[in-house]
């Protein structure tokens, strides 16, 4: 019984064996298999919906450049012209209000103050001119009398008298011009002290006023992402003057803002078409084209050395319904499409010794000529046939760390300037320098390699992160 037991296991095992080894025998031959096609090399990169339009609501001028958040609507909330959006901080300028209308007072009332002391000086300087002014006229007639009417002496007296009255006339002239003057000056420095404290007062007023930001329109509020924390921001956060805090987005501007791997740079280029698929969404896909790459990579965050340019990707179509600002998307660039080439899949495939070499299905080995490749297949240029059957390549570890990297996406063609260059720690798309073999690892303390296609064929690029 036991022997009848154990032939029947070990037949169910051998045909299990056969079943599972015939379908992996024909799905093998089925897809390692020389076919001519449309090769296409796409990069896909993730990011968000952006609005490239729409009214921002920033931190006003305020008499400091700082001030913290109180209290900022929910992201995405539906609002109403004139509601509440942002309210900052405003106990210091609450704080100071009672002074510096205090201090208005005070201008206002030693101004006050000083006006009626010099409008009785001024008066008191104007009635002496007065009086000197009389003087001068009465001594004058005296002195006009001719000396052969009256003695010798008293001539002379009069005369003396005259003289006197006209210096006493002329000085109470300069000094009740010199009064005026200084009333003049003294007055407008205190109306500047005034107008200092009320400017301050109204300053401070408005601030309190203007703290508080407001809907322009009716529509959604997109919070603003915080400057160097890579988050939206929130309640207690610093912020700064001119900081845009919100922002009412134009929906019909919406495009798609992602970021390109430095690593990267020089596989996709400005006008390339796209599609987008929002992770919401993922049954449905939109046409786009690549409208922008930014020239500079910059650190995604302080905490990150990794760089990436930034790339803007305009929407043909827009979805009114769906398609919200800060959803998340990929991006799929279609980089090239070669049409009616040989395509051998890359599993087949043996990139470790210095010419790759592909593997057919009878155990022969053969070198070909590779052109561009994408991260499952590779176009052929010589040394295969369409229609030939492939064997599967199975590398051991050690000669998979052997194996030069370089011949994985980075073989597809690249829309590059001259290479690239490093430049106080920002990756600039600019100058590169060429190496004519192909490296045997893909990075060193040097930079990395990556692979260019190259009139005297395949040659190694060094580029610096």
């Amino acid at each position: 019984m036991t022997f009848v037991r154990t032939s029947v296991s070990l037949a169910l095992a051998l045909a299990a064996a056969s079943c599972f080894s015939g379908y992996r025998t024909e799905a093998d031959a089925k897809a390692l298999r020389v076919r001519r096609g449309t090769f296409a090399s796409d990069v896909v990169i993730t990011g968000e919906l952006r609005a490239a339009r729409g009214e921002e609501l920033a931190v006003p001028h305020l008499p400091q450049w700082q001030t913290t958040i109180k209290w900022i609507a929910q992201d995405g909330a539906e609002t109403k012209k004139g509601d509440r959006v942002v309210e900052l901080d405003n106990s210091t300028f609450s704080s100071n209000l009672d002074a510096k209308r205090q201090a208005v007072a005070q201008a206002q009332q030693e101004l006050q103050q000083r006006e009626a002391e010099w409008k009785a000086d001024t008066l008191d300087k104007q009635l002496d001119v007065e009086r000197k002014r009389a003087d001068y006229d009465k001594t004058k007639l005296d002195a006009a009398v001719p000396k052969e009417i009256v003695s010798a002496r008293e001539f002379n007296d009069r005369q003396i008298k005259f003289k006197r009255a006209e210096v006493e006339l002329a000085k109470a002239i300069d000094v009740f011009k010199s009064q005026k003057t200084s009333v003049k000056s003294d007055g407008d420095n205190l109306l500047l002290n005034l107008r200092k404290a009320q400017r301050e007062l109204d300053i401070a007023e408005r601030a309190i006023d203007e703290l508080i930001l407001r809907a322009p329109r009716d529509g959604i509020v997109v919070v603003r992402d915080h400057p160097w924390e890579g988050r939206r921001l929130q309640e207690g956060d610093s912020v700064f003057i001119g900081l845009a805090l919100a922002q009412f987005p134009d929906m019909s501007s919406l495009q798609v803002e992602a970021d390109l791997a430095d690593v990267d740079d020089g596989r996709i280029g400005a006008g390339m078409p796209a599609t987008i698929v929002l992770d919401a969404y993922p049954n449905m896909s939109f046409p786009g084209r690549v409208a922008s790459i930014s020239a500079v990579a910059q650190e995604s965050s302080r905490t990150s050395l990794r760089r990436a340019f930034r790339v803007r990707v305009a929407l043909d179509r827009l979805d009114a319904v769906r398609m919200r600002p800060g959803l998340s998307s990929r991006v799929i660039i279609h980089t090239m499409a070669q049409q009616n080439a040989l395509i051998v899949p890359r599993a087949s495939i043996d990139f470790s010794s210095a010419k790759p070499r592909v593997h057919l299905a009878g155990g022969k080995v053969v070198e070909v000529v590779l052109g561009a490749c994408n991260a499952q297949e590779c176009v052929v240029k010589n040394g295969l046939n369409e229609g030939e059957t492939l064997g599967r390549v199975v590398a051991s570890v050690s000669e998979m760390r052997e194996t030069p990297l370089s011949y994985r996406a980075a073989l597809a063609p690249r829309e590059r300037g001259e290479g690239d260059t490093q430049r106080s720690g920002v990756r600039v798309r600019g100058v590169a320098t060429r190496v004519s073999a192909l490296a045997t690892t893909p990075s060193s303390a040097f930079g990395t390699f990556s692979p260019v296609r190259g009139g005297e064929g395949l040659s190694m690029e060094r580029r610096y992160a």
